[in-house]
């Protein structure tokens, strides 16, 4: 891992724990040896934001827009300083977010729902995991967010059957993207040794895009996107082979 990236996954995870002083320090490193990089300088701006340096927040969001003049993010928070809007990034420190190799998984949704289905959803929504023929849906209150990639699908699905349970939360909602955070609730004995999630070296690295999004970007309302219907199915258990599977 090079300098940069390591300075990246420091500043992130410095925001995921609200270590202002901290993000402020890696991102100002990232942005003095390359001042037109936007993602140091967006969070910069989110950083100043939360210690109340609404002067230095703008003017690092106006940089951003010397550079990339359609940034969504710097946009929206400059609009929020403009309109003297609080911004408050979520908690991922707090417990519902506890990361455990093997247990837990923050993931892309596909196949998304339109902007009605999103009108009253947050960070930290809990959501329920729908198996169907070709993958899990995820729902609020019954209605459809969006699925599990395949992959994931297949390989919960198969655990689900077999008796494991899982808990679903909204982690972020951006302009084009949602990711929800997956928890391993209970695992029967015969899975005891089958990881619902294997550990990848981009989960051992720390930070993640999706992270990012969730920090800068997590109240944009999506878009439109059409999704394909499937029928709920009961799914044959057969774990030969799961625990070779990547995820």
């Amino acid at each position: 891992m090079n300098k940069r990236t390591t300075y990246q996954n420091f500043a992130i995870q410095a925001a995921k724990l609200q270590d202002w002083a901290k993000a402020i320090e890696y991102n100002e490193l990232l942005v003095s040896e390359d001042p037109k990089d936007i993602g140091a300088l967006n969070r910069l701006g989110v950083a100043f934001l939360q210690t109340q340096h609404k002067q230095k927040a703008r003017d690092t969001f106006k940089k951003v827009l010397e550079v990339d003049r359609s940034n969504s993010i710097a946009k929206k928070n400059l609009q929020k300083i403009s309109e003297n809007k609080t911004f408050m990034v979520p908690n991922f420190a707090g417990t519902q977010f506890i990361e455990e190799p093997g247990k837990t998984k923050t993931t892309a949704l596909h196949r998304l729902a339109g902007k009605q289905a999103f009108a009253e959803l947050s960070i930290g929504t809990q959501c329920e995991l729908k198996p169907k023929n070709r993958y899990i849906s995820v729902e609020t209150n019954k209605t459809y967010i969006g699925a599990l990639p395949e992959d994931i699908s297949f390989r919960l699905t198969k655990l689900i059957s077999s008796g494991n349970t899982y808990t679903c939360w909204i982690r972020s909602i951006g302009e084009n993207a949602c990711s929800v955070f997956l928890i391993e609730t209970y695992s029967t004995p015969a899975n005891r040794s089958i990881p619902s999630f294997p550990v990848s070296r981009a989960t051992l690295n720390g930070a993640t895009d999706i992270d990012e999004m969730s920090l800068l970007d997590g109240d944009i309302p999506m878009e439109i996107v059409t999704t394909d219907e499937d029928e709920e199915s009961s799914p044959t258990v057969d774990l030969k082979n799961l625990d070779d599977m990547d995820d």
